[in-house]
C-alpha cells in the first residue's frame, strides 16, 4: 500500500542528498567528464570564463536536486523498501535514475539532435549521485 504520509521522511537526508548531488556534479563536470561535456557542448575554457556567473544555474540545480532527493526519500519511506541495505539503496537510486530520469529525458536529447555521448555524460552524473544518495538514505533513516 502506498503511504502518502510525509512524516516518515527524514528531511535532513533530503537536504544532505541534494548536497551530495551538487558535490558529485562538481566533480563530474569538472575533473571527471568536464572536457568531454565541453566538447559535446562546443564550449572552450575561454567560453566558460567569459560567460555569465553560474550562480543562478547552480541555484536552480540545487532546487532540482532537493526535488529528486525528496522523491527518492519518499520512495524509500514506503514499506516495501523498509529493509534496504546500503547496497539496496544504491541499486534503487541507480535504477530510479536510469529508468525514470533516463527514460524521461532521452527523448529530449533525440529531438534536440544531441549525441548519445552527451546523454551518457549527463546520465553518468545523475546515476552516480542517485546511487550515493540511495545508499546514504538506506543507512540514515
Amino acid at each position: 500500500m502506498i503511504d502518502l504520509n510525509l512524516d516518515t521522511i527524514n528531511w535532513l537526508t533530503v537536504l544532505v542528498g541534494a548536497v551530495i548531488y551538487m558535490f558529485v556534479g562538481g566533480l563530474w563536470y569538472g575533473p571527471v567528464a568536464g572536457k568531454a561535456w565541453m566538447n559535446e557542448m562546443g564550449l572552450t575554457e575561454e567560453d566558460l570564463k567569459e560567460g555569465s556567473s553560474p550562480a543562478v544555474a547552480m541555484g536552480k540545480s540545487f532546487i532540482a536536486a532537493i526535488v529528486m532527493s525528496f522523491g527518492l526519500a519518499w520512495l524509500m519511506s514506503q514499506s516495501s523498501f523498509a529493509e534496504l541495505t546500503v547496497a539496496g539503496g544504491a541499486v534503487l537510486g541507480a535504477v530510479v535514475s536510469l529508468v525514470l530520469v533516463g527514460g524521461a529525458t532521452f527523448p529530449n536529447y533525440a529531438f534536440e539532435d544531441k549525441s548519445l555521448k552527451h546523454f551518457l555524460i549527463h546520465m553518468g552524473n545523475v546515476t552516480i549521485a542517485m546511487a550515493l544518495i540511495g545508499a546514504m538514505m538506506a543507512v540514515w533513516r
